[in-house]
């Protein structure tokens, strides 16, 4: 499944790469900080119709295929073969020309997350999973490591909607002084990716969604970490309910209590 995953990404790839860095119009969702492109809407498009054809080819009915997508889509979640599809994660960086952005692609088996991947096209490198197989960049295998907080670099991404990001705020300001350093790509897909080869060591973010995490959940626990929430309890994604939101942390499992005080 991950070939699939890889072909419908860098397809998706080629096609952000063509209005990365125009003049693009904002369509607005929620507030002026929460947005997206044709680029996003075009990637999503292109990673449907690919993963279809190459899933018929296999010889699975498209009957059977079902789809969530940021941009909404959402048709067949109780199939034997779902989708979820982030066609542009960072879409904000993507827009104003930081080269933080990526593809996100999940796949549910009956249910159970099997495998995902995360795709960077300007340097086209690939982070995927498969449930039971570890985790990988590129060939190459990924294994976190567990530092203590006080060597610790933080990603604590930012929400967009007021009443989370005011929370967010006080959170980071006590952890602050406890870490070596706080960082914010604000790619939810990227960060997290980036915890799995050990250059982020907890990972962060109020209100996020199956498409933002579903993809790097596999990678990170692959690769030997965890993601709770903020009482410290699994992520298990609702996929009768692709609209709700989420509160996770991602890190190493010794750390876990070591980050979780902070959150009470």
């Amino acid at each position: 499944m991950i070939n699939t995953m890889k072909q419908a990404a860098s397809e998706a790839g080629t096609i952000l790469l063509t209005y990365y860095k125009k003049n693009l119009t904002l369509n607005y969702k929620t507030s002026h900080k929460d947005f997206y492109t044709i680029a996003d809407v075009e990637s999503q498009k292109a990673i449907k119709e690919i993963i279809t054809k190459l899933m018929i080819k296999k010889g699975i009915g498209e009957s059977e295929i079902g789809f969530i997508g940021e941009e909404n889509l959402s048709s067949g979640n109780n199939k034997e073969h779902l989708f979820v599809i982030d066609p542009l994660d960072g879409t904000v960086n993507f827009a104003f020309g930081l080269d933080f952005f990526s593809i996100s692609i999940a796949y549910f088996h009956n249910g159970i997350l099997t495998s995902g991947l995360v795709y960077q096209p300007t340097n086209k490198n690939y982070y995927y999973a498969t449930k039971g197989f570890g985790a990988f960049k590129n060939k190459s295998p990924l294994k976190m490591t567990y530092k203590p907080l006080k060597q610790s670099l933080l990603s604590g991404l930012i929400s967009s909607r007021l009443e989370i990001y005011n929370n967010l705020f006080k959170t980071y300001q006590k952890i602050y002084p406890h870490v070596a350093g706080y960082r914010n790509l604000n790619s939810m897909a990227i960060d997290n990716c980036l915890l799995s080869e050990n250059v982020f060591n907890v990972v962060v973010n109020g209100h996020t969604f199956i498409w933002d995490i579903s993809a790097v959940k596999l990678i990170i626990e692959e690769s030997g970490g965890i993601m709770v929430d903020f009482n410290g309890l699994p992520i298990n994604f609702d996929l009768k309910n692709p609209k709700l939101a989420y509160d996770t942390i991602s890190c190493h499992p010794r750390l876990k209590n070591e980050i979780l005080k902070f959150f009470k």
